[in-house]
Formats: C-alpha cells, sequence, structure tokens
C-alpha cells in the first residue's frame, strides 16, 4: 500500500498547525470583540439618555464591522504567508489596485468618507427620524456607505451618503411641537392667546402627557394677517420624539376649548348662485315696405 502521501502531511505538519492556530486567534479575536460590543450595547440601553444611547450604539455597530474586516484580512495574509505565498508583492498589488479604484470609483470614496464625518459627529443615530436627500423617515439601519430609511408608509429608502449635502434631523436632542392656529379677525386676540396658554397648561397638568412635556407653552403672539383669519404662533418643548403624542392631544383640547369659548376658526367656503332663465319678450311683427321699381327710360327720370 502506497504511504507515500503521509509524507506531505509530515513534511506540512508545522505549517498547518500555524495556520490551525492563525485561524483559531482569528476567531478567538472576533468572537471576543462581539461579546465585549454586545456587553457594551446592553450595559447603555440600561442608561436614562436615548439620544447618547443611539449614538453609542450606531458606532459600536459600524466599528464592529471595520474590526471584523480588518481581522479577516490579517488572517487571510498570514495564511498566505504559512502557505510560502509572498505576501509583499500582494499588498503592492493591492495598494495598485487601491489607487486605481479611489480614481475609479470616486463617488464610492466620497460616500465612506462623508459617511465616516456624520456618523462620527452624530448628526444621525438609529431611530432618529431625519430628512436627508429628499426623503423622510425614521433610521433603521447605516452602514459606512449607506444609510436606511423607513417612511410613515412603510416604504424603505436606502440613501448613500454621497448624496446628503444637507441633513434634518426632526428628533434629535431637543424636541418642540410647533403650532400657527387661525382665527377669525372678529376675535379678541388676547382672549385667544389666554385660551391657547390655558390649554398648554392643563395639558402639561395631564398625569398622561406631564412626562412628555418638558417645558411651558410659548405663545408667541399674533404673527400673520391671512387671507381669511389671524395667525397665533407659538410652541411647546417636549421630550425626545414625544412631539406627534403631545402635538394631537393639543389639537384636541384646542378644538374643544374654542367650541366652548365660541372662537371662530374660519374655514373656505363655497358659494353656488344658479341663474334664472329669462323669458325673452316676443318682437312685434312690423310690416315690410315696398320698394318700387325703376327702369330705364321712365318718366320718373
Amino acid at each position: 500500500m502506497d504511504l507515500s502521501f503521509l509524507n506531505y502531511f509530515k513534511d506540512s505538519y508545522q505549517t498547518i498547525v500555524n495556520i490551525s492556530i492563525i485561524m483559531f486567534a482569528g476567531f478567538f479575536g472576533w468572537k471576543t470583540l462581539s461579546t465585549l460590543i454586545k456587553k457594551k450595547l446592553d450595559s447603555i440601553d440600561n442608561s436614562k439618555d436615548e439620544a447618547q444611547n443611539q449614538r453609542v450604539n450606531t458606532l459600536f455597530r459600524i466599528l464592529k464591522n471595520f474590526v471584523s474586516i480588518a481581522i479577516l484580512i490579517v488572517v487571510i495574509m498570514l495564511v498566505l504567508s504559512e502557505l510560502g505565498i509572498e505576501i509583499g508583492p500582494l499588498l503592492a498589488a493591492a495598494g495598485v489596485v487601491g489607487l486605481a479604484v479611489g480614481f475609479g470609483a470616486q463617488t464610492l470614496v466620497k460616500d465612506i468618507i462623508t459617511g465616516l464625518f456624520i456618523i462620527l459627529e452624530g448628526q444621525i443615530t438609529i431611530g432618529d427620524v431625519v430628512e436627508v436627500a429628499g426623503h423622510s423617515g425614521r433610521v433603521e439601519a447605516i452602514t459606512i456607505r449607506t444609510v436606511r430609511l423607513r417612511d410613515i408608509n412603510g416604504h424603505l429608502h436606502v440613501v448613500p451618503f454621497s448624496e446628503v449635502t444637507t441633513v434634518k434631523n426632526i428628533t434629535q436632542d431637543q424636541d418642540y411641537h410647533s403650532f400657527e392656529i387661525g382665527v377669525s379677525y372678529n376675535e379678541d386676540v388676547d382672549h385667544v392667546i389666554e385660551t391657547i396658554e390655558k390649554v398648554g397648561k392643563d395639558l402639561k397638568k395631564d398625569k398622561n402627557f406631564k412626562s412628555k412635556i418638558n417645558g411651558e407653552i410659548e405663545v408667541f403672539g399674533l404673527d400673520e394677517f391671512g387671507d381669511s383669519s389671524i395667525v397665533i404662533k407659538g410652541r411647546i418643548p417636549t421630550v425626545h420624539k414625544q412631539q406627534w403624542a403631545v402635538k394631537r392631544e393639543f389639537n384636541r383640547r384646542i378644538k374643544l376649548a374654542f367650541d366652548k369659548n365660541e372662537i371662530d376658526i374660519p374655514f373656505p367656503q363655497t358659494t353656488i348662485s344658479y341663474l334664472e332663465k329669462k323669458n325673452k319678450p316676443e318682437r312685434k311683427k312690423t310690416k315690410k315696405r315696398k320698394i318700387p321699381n325703376f327702369s330705364v327710360g321712365s318718366e320718373d327720370d
């Protein structure tokens, strides 16, 4: 029986052991990193600062992807080195290829660089409601190249960071419910403002909403003279991401308060007029006048 193939394993025994150690070390390092990041994320999830939690959560997830790719590249290079392949030329070739790709894929490079700065500066975090590149929705995921938004209709928008020139973050840090309420020109402005302020103060005292409002209502006053109404403008400071719940309840109470105080809210009205069909008067018949005929050479010439 030919057992010459065993000589190959005998000669390559050390190489196989080294490759196994490298792969085990890489897997152990990746697993350890994943466990540490998971524990860190679990610990910050219990923190009271929700906005800070989201920023750290986003950064740690992207850091995990970066380190995972770095570990994979290092393991591959060490395995190739153990197999007797010179990795120096490979690194040089990779550098040239990377330079060529950098020139040929400038949009991809722009995606990565812009995304990195947006993430590091905390402009967007997972869970925020934002408007970028003409799309708005809740941020579901952030990669180093794209941001994924889920709009109110459930549609998913994947926006490359290279298309992001302006970020409108609706739910970061301090939130407000801003309102503009139109009332009739016949109403007493001071009375209307007092009614709005009372509604805001009562809403803050409500047990279901006092934890969602973190300040006093601000009524700025008469802001605009409209075509059919005068506009009262103001705002209510709210807790992070609670402005929509406060808005709905505030609008409900405003309608009830205006009805109770007989404050008129103007609305467009349409008047339809019907034209009556008039009977035309009968014309009197006139007799036709006979015109005499004249001939050439007659006595009348």
